[in-house]
């Protein structure tokens, strides 16, 4: 009987992309614990409430962001486990002390984008030397950890991110009609969609350079709509409107604010294009979710993007900061529309679960733990 002990930031109380990650490891866990193969248990330095389809509560503590409290009970609770997983290089003084006080442990990290793009010191750098097997989400971000780090590849795995087991996968492609009279947005008028965490300190995701686009586009596509999904904040709303407003683009460009995970398949399936030139992204999971809904992809060929794409197998790869080459890209989908059948929809939803389904993911969780 193996023994995991997953320690991560949250889990349940956000809804960014580190999240869904950890919430897909948890169930994976769970999971392979009913097959008694495993036996787990996991604490939370910032949740407050587990959602039991992913995870049994019983096994799971969340110390509200008390943070002392958290990491006493994580040593403690390593004591009696055979692997310890650190699911943020945030919570390396957590590993570090681990592996100080039981050599013999075994800990993996994970890692995910841009928390070690750059140099590290300190316990972080230390964590990353510790660590028995460190899992990175991207052949991107395991290049940079090799490189700017100083870590021996041999250390490092490829992990990508996975499709939410519970992510509503159509097994029919159609057109959210009540979404487009909802944005006002006409049956006919083509769509492209950007689902982001629309922030003032994340100016990378690359729909303002997509807004830059559309000027030049719509002479020859009056039609033409741009939804942008996602919690946004003061700042960047502000930021947003003034530049829809010198483009001169109202009407044009639609901002939802939040998207319940319960409706986000109906968006998706809302758009005709799934846009996000992204430069810092550790791999992007909104990319994996268009795809199985069907929509072409247009993402940055500069991040971790390149993983979720496939080297470009999957969808199509720019130059994040060029914008004539995202318009002309742009362009050429609008004049090829008509190739977009449910066919191609069908062959894209069944490429991507073949590389990124949650029964993946699970079996890539079984071979993490197989130590000699």
């Amino acid at each position: 009987m193996h023994k995991i002990l997953f320690l991560n930031l949250t889990a349940f109380s956000q809804n960014g992309g580190i999240e869904k990650f950890n919430r897909c490891f948890l169930k994976a866990l769970a999971d392979i614990q009913d097959n008694d193969e495993v036996v787990s248990s996991a604490i939370s330095m910032y949740d407050d409430k587990v959602d039991e389809k992913y995870y049994n509560n019983q096994y799971y503590k969340g110390f509200k962001g008390s943070k002392l409290a958290m990491i006493l009970q994580s040593i403690w609770s390593a004591r009696s486990s055979n692997t310890i997983v650190i699911g943020h290089i945030n919570l390396s003084v957590i590993g570090v002390a681990i592996k100080m006080l039981y050599p013999k442990k075994k800990v993996v990290l994970v890692t995910h984008g841009i928390e070690v793009w750059e140099p590290l010191k300190g316990p972080k750098a230390l964590m990353l030397k510790k660590a028995d097997r460190i899992l990175t989400v991207s052949n991107f971000t395991k290049q940079k950890i090799c490189s700017i780090q100083n870590i021996g590849e041999e250390k490092l795995v490829v992990f990508p991110n996975t499709i939410d087991p519970f992510f509503a996968i159509p097994a029919q492609f159609y057109d959210s009609t009540h979404l487009r009279e909802q944005y006002g947005i006409g049956a006919d008028d083509p769509v492209l969609f950007t689902l982001a965490r629309v922030s003032s300190t994340e100016r990378y995701k690359g729909y303002d350079v997509v807004l830059e686009c559309l000027p030049d586009m719509l002479p020859k596509f009056p039609n033409l709509k741009y939804v942008i999904g996602g919690k946004y904040d003061k700042v960047e709303k502000a930021r947003i409107d003034k530049l829809i407003d010198d483009l001169k683009l109202e009407g044009v460009v639609k901002l939802t604010g939040f998207i319940k995970d319960e409706d986000l398949v109906a968006h998706y399936q809302m758009a005709d294009m799934f846009i996000m030139p992204s430069r810092k992204e550790g791999f992007g999971i909104v990319f994996i979710e268009a795809m199985v809904c069907g929509l072409p992809v247009i993402a940055g060929n500069v991040d971790g993007s390149v993983d979720a794409l496939k080297n470009g197998e999957l969808g199509t790869l720019v130059n994040p900061l060029d914008k004539n080459e995202i318009t002309q890209q742009l362009c050429y989908f609008m004049e090829n529309r008509n190739l977009i059948t449910d066919d191609y929809k069908y062959g894209l939803q069944q490429k991507t679960l073949g590389y990124f389904s949650f029964e993946a993911f699970t079996g890539r969780v079984k071979q993490v733990f197989e130590f000699n």
